[in-house]
């Protein structure tokens, strides 16, 4: 028997229990639900995604869809059943990285700390080659963050600095690092990744809070007191000139937290 074909196309286009391309309905639904996640806009995400995977048959769509699904649910801070979406995705395409990064970013939420260190090494392995430098970095970044949890400072370092290596654009990474030596106590390393973070995320409330709360944490160590009174009686004048420098800075940047209000009316008189 001759099969014309487009009668093979069509049976082709048929495989995987559905459609193997997406229709362009789908793909702008899709498109329209990225940019929601990408906004914080998740529950608005994972409504849009929930239409996906109902009217959408391609294959394709519904490995996007349920990524897109999981990714708003990790955002809502919905663990498990982001991960139950990620997992259909990966029943799909086991190779699909937005799945596979998604389900990493729940089994985190979750504490699952060993699987999601698996998933992302496994990412990893898939995105040698990948040009997509910031969706790489940011794997980095997950796997610093993991090693931060589990007190493996050294290696959460150096899986930050390669985040920064492969994209130094973003000041998140620089903030991250930061985190990671106040974690270590390492308070002179983290104040430097801190400046670092200011100057690349353009004077960073953020970041300028991070700062400051670590000089407080350095000089209290320093002093070996917590009592901003103490504290008060026992630093030099240049400490004190560089802290209080510092703190005023800070509040013109936008900062407001009580615990450095309070060593500024102890100390920064």
């Amino acid at each position: 028997m001759i099969f014309s074909l487009a009668a093979i196309l069509f049976a082709f286009s048929q495989c995987k229990s559905g459609l193997v391309t997406m229709s362009n309905s789908c793909y702008d639904l899709i498109a329209q639900g990225q940019s929601q996640n990408k906004s914080g806009n998740y529950s608005t995400a994972l409504e849009t995604f929930n239409k996906v995977i109902t009217k959408c048959d391609a294959y394709d769509a519904k490995e996007k869809g349920y990524a897109g699904q999981a990714a708003a649910l990790n955002g809502l801070r919905q663990y498990n059943d982001a991960l139950g979406a990620a997992n259909h995705g990966l029943q799909i395409d086991k190779k699909s990285l937005d799945n596979l990064f998604e389900k990493a970013n729940a089994e985190l939420g979750l504490g699952m700390t060993t699987e999601a260190k698996a998933d992302l090494n496994q990412v990893i392995q898939l995105t040698t080659k990948n040009q997509n430098t910031a969706q790489r970095a940011t794997i980095y970044a997950r796997m610093a963050e993991i090693d931060t949890r589990q007190g493996q400072y050294d290696a959460a370092l150096q899986n930050i600095q390669q985040a920064i290596s492969t994209d130094n654009s973003n000041y998140r990474f620089y903030l991250q690092k930061g985190d990671i030596n106040v974690a270590a106590g390492n308070y002179y390393a983290a104040i430097a990744s801190y400046d670092e973070a200011i100057s690349k995320g353009n004077g960073s409330t953020e970041a300028w809070k991070a700062k400051t709360t670590s000089l407080v944490k350095l000089y209290q160590k320093k002093y070996k007191t917590d009592d901003a009174g103490t504290l008060n009686k026992k630093i030099t004048a240049a400490d004190r000139q560089s802290l209080c420098s510092a703190i005023n800075t800070a509040t013109q940047n936008g900062v407001q937290d009580m615990g450095i209000d309070l060593v500024k009316l102890s100390i920064c008189k």
